[in-house]
């Protein structure tokens, strides 16, 4: 593995000249204090902050897996024969400045999407998808709770890892991929040959402990909320909870969608045609689980949030042997009412400690 470092006006002039090639997305401020992953387009741009650790609202596995994709587009021949195409022309990318909490659930979508029968829209973006990620050395605000989650320092996946180092403005560029070879050749740089030193300095400088923390160590949470109830908390959340599904639409690592056929007529039925597309869906929203006839699995909120709380730390890592919340914070920063699924998790592993000293 090839590190070198750079200097903060080299990073952003590598960042413009590798924009003028291809498809360049970053987070950039937008209105108020909100950053998004949008298009680096030009080098006049002036709000080019790459030392800012605030989230963006999106996390930049969407990129990956856009809402609204066309699956396939259909006609019918005069003939009365039916063509398909692929729907959406997947062009090169380069996302940068992914956080280690959201390079993790870009891992795990690639694990979900790899799983079984392969999503193939999925990963022929992914295999055109450049991944330049940064570290982070101070927690991104106060809703973060990376550390306890396993995703802080979170590596697998990036094609350059970039780490900011203890001397102003400057950075380590850790090449972990033949992609980020041929991506580090357009950069004014030096090699580096004590990284591990000075990335080791950088990571010593971050405050202990990092973030919020769970009251449980996470090895433990699927034992717990496998075989908990929890009715009572689930309960409490679910009367300020609106349904809306904004928690799971924010999720690095929600991937349920739904699916709609859209069809056209022109002259007449004989040159019919249309398209099939998916969208996010989310499993708060109260018609989710509902079947045929009208029947809903979980018609009432708790069982909603208990169902998502189950997903993300205890179905999901029976099969992939990985928590499914990278603690980025986004659910509990996006909610209307401040629902938070780390406040949940706590409130179940504290309802149990309870319960064992009352038995005792």
């Amino acid at each position: 593995m090839n590190a070198y470092t750079t200097q903060l006006e080299q990073l952003k002039s590598w960042f413009f000249a590798l924009a003028e090639k291809q498809s360049f997305f970053l987070p950039k401020k937008m209105e108020g204090v909100n950053y998004r992953f949008e298009r680096l387009h030009c080098v006049n741009e002036q709000d080019l902050d790459l030392l800012s650790y605030r989230p963006t609202i999106l996390p930049p596995g969407k990129h990956l897996f856009p809402d609204g994709e066309i699956l396939f587009t259909y006609h019918k021949d005069e003939q009365g024969h039916y063509h398909f195409s692929q729907g959406s022309t997947i062009e090169p990318q380069i996302i940068a400045g992914v956080r280690s909490c959201d390079l993790k659930g870009i891992y795990l979508m690639d694990r979900v999407f790899s799983d079984g029968i392969k999503d193939t829209h999925y990963l022929q973006r992914r295999e055109k998808t450049d991944i330049i990620a940064f570290n982070c050395l101070t927690p991104c605000d106060d809703h973060c709770f990376c550390e306890t989650a396993q995703s802080l320092d979170f590596q697998t996946g990036a094609d350059i890892f970039i780490s900011p180092l203890l001397e102003k403005d400057c950075f380590l560029l850790e090449v972990q991929s033949s992609r980020g070879d041929e991506l580090i050749k357009t950069l004014v740089s030096d090699k580096c040959v004590n990284a591990t030193e000075l990335k080791q300095q950088a990571m010593d400088s971050r405050p202990k402990p990092f973030g919020r923390q769970f009251v449980t160590p996470v090895e433990q949470l699927s034992e717990i909320i496998h075989h908990e109830d929890a009715e009572y908390v689930y309960q409490q959340y679910a009367k300020r909870c609106f349904s809306c599904g904004t928690c799971n639409l924010v999720c690095p690592t929600c991937y349920c969608f739904e699916t709609k056929d859209e069809f056209e007529l022109e002259n007449s039925l004989d040159q019919a045609k249309g398209k099939k597309t998916r969208h996010w869906d989310a499993c708060l929203n109260p018609g989710f689980a509902e079947v045929a006839g009208g029947h809903n699995f979980r018609p009432e909120a708790a069982a909603r949030q208990r169902h998502r709380v189950r997903r993300k730390f205890d179905y999901l890592p029976q099969r992939f042997e990985q928590t499914f919340c990278t603690g980025c914070g986004r659910c509990g920063r996006q909610c209307t009412t401040g629902i938070d699924i780390f406040d949940i998790v706590n409130d179940v592993c504290l309802s149990v400690e309870q319960e064992q000293e009352s038995e005792q």
